[in-house]
């Protein structure tokens, strides 16, 4: 198993996913194993698939060590869902991102990780929340539809520790200089930020 990073960019902060930022989604729950290389086939459909829709699965935070999950559903994942909830297990998730605050916002982050189970709590709700360490990062192949996995459980995935990074920067952008057009592909992040300011300006105008 080929290895990717540094041991000591492995430190990431951890960092609740904003609903704006959340494209798509897809997982399948699998018997544990250790992936190395799998074609697009042999991993067939996954037990939840999701697209602008984050209703089915929320990322409620993530860091480069692991993430949380919250299945709002888990009856949509048929047998799987006894398959996660009863024992070892390895989990394959997909997901695209969009950038918080670079310049590259037609170029997400797309991750497809295999990870560990850490927890799984049922909740009152009849939600399922899953706590899970990252343990494989799959790369895709130029000459096949398929994956190849690298071994990160003690090594950094650099492009989601850096994307946690400006996630905690988001806060700050309102004091930077703002574009002044609206930019579609980040119609929600804008109207949020829009919102905000004016929210601050209201704030500030009724304390004097």
């Amino acid at each position: 198993m080929e290895r990717q990073g540094d041991p000591e960019d492995r430190q990431c902060v951890r960092v609740a996913v904003p609903e704006a930022l959340f494209v798509e989604a897809a997982l399948w729950v699998k018997p544990p194993h250790v992936p190395t290389r799998l074609s697009l086939a042999a991993l067939g459909r996954p037990q939840l698939r999701l697209a602008d829709n984050p209703r089915g699965l929320r990322i409620e935070d993530i860091s480069a060590n692991g993430l949380r999950l919250t299945l709002p559903r888990p009856a949509e994942l048929g047998d799987a869902a006894v398959m996660l909830s009863g024992g070892p297990c390895l989990v394959f998730l997909y997901f695209k991102l969009n950038q918080p605050l670079t310049a590259v916002a037609d170029r997400p982050l797309t991750l497809f990780l295999g990870a560990e189970p850490v927890a799984v709590r049922p909740q009152d709700d009849g939600s399922l929340v899953v706590t899970l360490n990252i343990v494989y990062r799959g790369q895709p192949n130029r000459d096949e539809k398929s994956l190849t996995f690298f071994y990160v459980a003690r090594y950094p995935i650099r492009d989601l520790a850096a994307w946690c990074d400006e996630v905690t920067l988001m806060d700050r952008a309102q004091d930077r200089p703002a574009a002044r057009g609206l930019r579609m592909d980040r119609f929600l992040l804008e109207l949020d930020a829009e919102l905000e300011r004016a929210r601050a300006a209201a704030d500030k105008e009724s304390a004097n």
